[in-house]
């Protein structure tokens, strides 16, 4: 092993990660770069969330300074990490002007707003067909009203196909109201025939725009069982997509482009997936011909209620839950041929949502909201968690799976999955990449364990490569937790000063060892026997040396956070390369031509950099952002853009 390493923890931490317990059991992995399986998704790229209540007022809270905030950490997470929001009552963003010769007419300037910040952002709808624009519709067996539906959607279809083009909007997911045996409809009154009215005006509205827009459903929770009274509208639209007729058209059987259910854990990981295999078993039984339509869990959280605070939902137990729960699926449905999900596609995490105060960290959120009250004027701004980093962790694994010999079974608390990047474009920052994770998580009140981490990782690299580097990028408790520096540091402090938030925010990316890799076919040099704690994410991100620098950072963009403060958002569609070390975010106060200060001092190849200071003065100027990769070669500069108040 070259004696060249880079570290972003302390000393103290890294003794720690390198002793082994006594107390802990055998935890093998053995891998080979050569045997791969097949290919390799990233199915778990969603988040969403829901405006509180009054839902008339989405709008307001959708478009609200914090929630902007909220949405570029989303779009943050690097490598397309995160490419879907799925959003409730987005209708109520529009609003009814008028009636005229007997059709509704529209505003739908609010909508218009939203869409245009979650395009700025890359970031793709799931978009529910959910909400009453003006409280205008009450009886879905109503044919006016069910012809009124049918138009409302084509015209919200096309509106944003006219907007923003054909291919940004076929990459979404539109989908039924949310969760109907839950009887969520607010003012409406939605009947089981009116629901499926309700589904044909939907499909019908957006196949007149284009018929390959992707629609779905039925999103359903509440339900005790399927095939009982409390799954009547789910059971009614599957039956309705195999045996009925289509409310427009006559014809039998009406299309349903994928299946979609709600089941989380109730505290367990493995919960999850096994309610989505009796939801199956019952869907092959009753309704055969749907068993090999997409599959989608897009709220396959670890616990219901959001808003439920639980102190793991701060720190890297929900970290270590998501890469669990994800690497449980991807042994059990995606990578068995005999699956009896036949065609998972989607685990989303509902996560998206704001924190409230006084639980900052501890609900079901990305990051950790600070409502800074305490200043004039009044401020936001958020902190990165552990579930946000694990993200960012995930975001480095490849196109196709590695077969991996573990001691442990697919369904155990600690695992392992591995994957392979081969470089597909030529003369760029692409390069052959090996990844592979593991990780010890125990669910949330249950006893933990110490695995004792034997890993054995062979190599046949391809010929020409001239160098690589080996990245551990890792997630536990004394690590990447800014939980923890906010509780244990600063005892939960309501308003933290700048000086504690720059402590904070040391924790906000994952702690990291680097080191060479000689260029041969066989074994390579690991970290001896070492502990895998609980909880405890560890990439291992293996990159040969690209042929060219990383491209050229876009999009580079502004959000003011308060005087002193401005967020600073770019783009990385750009670049080829996930063997990125960092950003460099340079400032000149002289012009565009320079010189050029940094002004982040910490390693993140998160696509956005906080810069606190305490005067406005500091941070006005031209910014530049390039990207350095794990050689901290330099790419191209973006454009400089200038940030004034």
């Amino acid at each position: 092993m070259s004696t060249m390493m880079c570290y972003s923890v302390p000393a103290f931490v890294l003794v720690q990660f390198f002793v082994l317990s006594a107390n802990g059991f055998l935890f093998d992995i053995s891998i080979n770069s050569s045997d791969v399986r097949g290919p390799f998704t990233h199915f778990w790229q969603s988040t969403g969330f829901c405006p509180p209540l009054p839902h008339t007022m989405a709008g307001t809270f959708n478009l609200s300074p914090d929630m902007k905030q909220n949405l570029a950490y989303i779009s943050a997470v690097p490598f397309d990490g995160i490419t879907q929001v799925r959003i409730h009552w987005l209708l109520e963003l529009v609003r009814v002007t008028n009636i005229t010769n007997g059709q509704p007419q529209y505003d739908f300037s609010v909508l218009d707003e939203f869409v245009e910040l979650l395009h700025e952002n890359e970031l793709n709808f799931g978009f529910e067909l959910m909400g009453n624009p003006s409280q205008l519709f009450n009886n879905f067996e109503n044919r006016t009203q069910v012809y009124w539906w049918k138009d409302l959607v084509a015209q919200t279809a096309h509106r944003y196909v006219v907007r923003f083009g054909i291919d940004y909007v076929r990459q979404w997911n539109f989908e039924t109201w949310n969760e109907p045996d839950c009887h969520d409809f607010d003012n409406l009154t939605m009947t089981v025939p009116g629901f499926i009215n309700y589904y044909d005006a939907c499909s019908e509205g957006l196949k007149s725009v284009d018929e390959s827009l992707i629609f779905g459903g039925p999103g359903d929770a509440c339900m005790s069982a399927m095939g009982t009274y409390s799954s009547r509208y789910a059971d009614a639209l599957l039956n309705h997509t195999v045996h009925g007729f289509n409310y427009f058209t006559g014809e039998k059987g009406v299309r349903i482009d994928f299946l979609s259910f709600h089941f989380k854990g109730g505290g367990k990981g493995i919960a999850i997936l096994e309610k989505e295999l009796e939801n199956m078993q019952y869907i092959q039984a009753t309704y055969q011909e749907l068993e090999h339509k997409p599959y989608v869990n897009n709220e396959a959280d670890p616990m219901v209620g959001w808003n439920r605070p639980f102190e793991w939902r701060a720190d890297p137990i929900y970290a270590g839950l998501v890469a669990k729960v994800i690497t449980q699926h991807q042994h059990t449905l995606k990578a068995r041929p005999d699956a009896v999900i036949k065609n998972y596609t989607l685990l989303g995490n509902d996560n998206g949502f704001l924190s409230y105060y006084p639980f900052q960290f501890s609900e079901r959120t990305l990051n950790a909201r600070f409502q800074m009250n305490n200043t004039i004027p009044n401020y936001v701004t958020f902190v990165r968690k552990p579930v946000y980093i694990v993200m960012t962790m995930l975001a480095l694994l490849g196109d196709k799976q590695i077969h991996v010999d573990t001691s442990v079974s697919n369904t155990s608390d600690f695992g392992a999955l591995a994957t392979l990047h081969d470089s597909v474009i030529s003369n760029s920052s692409d390069s052959w990449q090996v990844s592979l994770l593991f990780f010890g998580a125990s669910d949330p009140n249950t006893t933990t364990s110490i695995g004792n981490l034997n890993l054995k990782w062979q190599i046949f690299p391809p010929p020409g490569i001239k160098s690589l580097k080996m990245m551990i990028y890792m997630i536990y408790n004394d690590g990447a937790n800014p939980y923890r520096i906010w509780n244990r540091v600063y005892n939960k402090t309501d308003f933290p000063t700048l000086e504690q938030f720059a402590q904070i925010r040391q924790e906000e990316d994952p702690a990291y060892i680097m080191y060479d890799v000689p260029v041969k076919d066989g074994p390579i040099p690991v970290p001896p026997l070492f502990d895998v704690l609980d909880p405890h994410v560890v990439v291992m991100h293996l990159c040969a040396e690209p042929e060219t620098a990383p491209e050229k950072v876009t999009g580079v963009r502004f959000i003011n956070v308060t005087a002193g403060q401005v967020l600073v958002v770019w783009s990385d569609r750009n670049i080829n390369s996930k063997c990125i070390l960092t950003y460099d975010v340079e400032l000149s106060t002289a012009g565009p031509s320079g010189p050029y200060t940094k002004v982040n001092l910490q390693n993140s190849f998160v696509t956005l950099f906080l810069f606190e200071t305490d005067n406005e003065q500091n941070v006005q100027g031209f910014y530049r952002v390039r990207a350095v990769d794990y050689w901290k070669t330099g790419g191209d500069y973006s454009d400089p853009v200038l940030y004034s108040t």
